[in-house]
């Protein structure tokens, strides 16, 4: 069996022998008339021109049968020469598996029935240098399925697929949005302060102003100053990143949607996406029942037309660790609670309050969430951003959506008072100067504007990402993401 390398010669031989004939490699334009798929309306007889990639040949003589691959499938080609003539025949002793061609023909069948289109003419539209995978076999490298994604999405039909399919869900939250009055918006990418969640941010600088700057950790500020400016309902498809450790179910670049909306509250909120998730499950998947995998692995059957239970997060933490986190006024207290118990967390004594209490409702409460569920009242420690709650100033109107121990939205009651939120915001700043890389950074423009006044907002933002591998059954965010960030290929 020929090597690589040598099959790669081969066919730059091929190529040459082509250029030789005077027939162009690759050519400017093919007047296509039909998707492959679409030969499936067309009738015994009928003139057609199609095109794709060779996915399989077979030479017989004077005699060739070629399966084309485009976007819509797959359909096979028959070449006579007797049809196509013997100089046009020529093409088919330089054609390799890889190769894009476009065919003119007439719609038949074998003598075994299978459609085929009969080709009248052949036009080389592309060739390949670099043999495909085996044909049988795709792909089996993960690395270099991640790394080379269209070589995946050639032999793989299941991933190519799925991707469509993402396309598809992310149009219909759109949709939706869209059709609820809200208006997609743009904000930026580059800011000067890393604000928005807690997240350690990728750094930059800007050359020209000679300034540090960080990419986006969520576009959140932008968009409620965006509500103050006189908007009532914005989103944006944000692409977002944080410098932050890979797993399965966290990458440093990733895709959320953010909506904002005025003069509601975070249990409208609730209701919404309840709604919203139904209807955009319903339309890009056919159902609302879906076989996910958890956090930990474990695979779970789940039903998103079943209402969906709103649990506080303090009672969680309370009933799976044993620890009231509401009687604690600062970290160090908490620490020591945590130390006694040893409960692992990396440079705790690094970490704000907010922090510590999330190291625990990760570690005890998240994993064990299975169904569907809102986790709602975070710590005002937790969401410095969100507005504390009318009987406990201590919690916050917020909650998140989780689904086999995956969150998937987050969501609050905006906080909109500037006096309350400079003062959240220099504890914050407090405790970055600590160490606490996740804290967030005081936003002096952000306040500003909020001193301009704000109406009441509630907020929301949803890992794209996430919640698609979630309802594809996938256990890796890098399954439904085209090209995720990789390690330097070494030689």
């Amino acid at each position: 069996m020929p090597n690589k390398t040598d099959e790669r010669q081969d066919r730059l031989d091929r190529r040459q022998k082509l250029i030789d004939a005077g027939i162009q490699v690759h050519p400017a334009k093919f007047d296509r008339t039909c998707v492959l798929a679409g030969l499936r309306d067309s009738k015994e007889g009928d003139k057609a021109s199609v095109c794709g990639r060779i996915m399989l040949q077979r030479v017989i003589g004077k005699l060739a049968f070629y399966q084309l691959q485009d976007e819509s499938g797959m359909h096979q080609i028959g070449v006579k020469v007797d049809e196509v003539g013997e100089e046009n025949y020529k093409l088919v002793d330089l054609l390799d598996r890889g190769d894009f061609l476009g065919v003119t023909g007439t719609l038949g069948t074998t003598k075994t029935g299978e459609p085929t289109v009969w080709a009248i003419k052949l036009e080389l539209l592309g060739k390949a240098i670099t043999p495909l995978p085996e044909k049988w076999h795709g792909i089996q490298d993960i690395e270099k399925i991640y790394r080379h994604r269209e070589l995946d999405l050639i032999t793989n039909r299941e991933s190519f697929e799925r991707f469509q399919l993402r396309s598809a869900f992310l149009s219909n939250c759109r949709k939706y949005l869209e059709s609820n009055n809200f208006m997609e918006v743009e904000t930026p990418i580059l800011t000067s302060v890393a604000t928005g969640a807690a997240a350690k941010p990728f750094k930059t600088h800007h050359e020209t102003d000679d300034m540090d700057m960080v990419l986006r950790i969520s576009p959140e500020t932008y968009l409620k100053r965006l509500i103050g400016g006189g908007f009532d309902r914005v989103f944006e498809v944000a692409k977002c990143f944080r410098n932050e450790g890979s797993d399965p179910s966290h990458v440093q670049e990733f895709t959320q949607i953010e909506y904002y909306v005025s003069y509601q509250d975070y249990l409208w909120n609730m209701d919404f996406t309840e709604r919203l998730l139904r209807e955009v499950a319903q339309k890009t998947f056919g159902t609302l029942e879906f076989d996910v995998i958890g956090k930990t692995g474990s695979k779970h059957h789940i039903d998103l037309s079943q209402p969906l239970p709103r649990y506080k997060i303090t009672d969680l933490i309370k009933e799976k660790s044993g620890i009231d986190v509401l009687s604690f006024n600062d970290a160090s207290e908490l620490l020591k609670v945590m130390k006694s118990r040893e409960i692992q967390v990396e440079d705790a004594d690094k970490k704000g309050l907010g922090t510590l209490i999330d190291e625990l409702y990760k570690k005890f409460v998240r994993p064990e969430l299975i169904a569907p569920c809102f986790v709602i009242n975070h710590t005002t420690e937790m969401l410095p951003l969100a507005r504390r709650n009318n009987e406990d100033s201590r919690l916050v109107d917020s909650y998140q959506v989780l689904i086999a121990g995956w969150e998937v939205v987050k969501a609050y009651s905006e906080l909109v008072d500037p006096v309350d939120q400079r003062e959240r915001m220099e504890r914050q700043a407090e405790f970055r100067q600590m160490g606490d890389e996740e804290s967030f950074e005081l936003d002096e423009e952000f306040l500003q504007a909020m001193e301009t006044g704000f109406p009441p907002i509630t907020g929301w933002g949803m890992g794209i990402d996430r919640i698609f591998a979630l309802l594809t059954g996938q256990p890796n965010l890098r399954d439904v993401i085209l090209f995720p960030i990789m390690k330097e290929e070494k030689d």
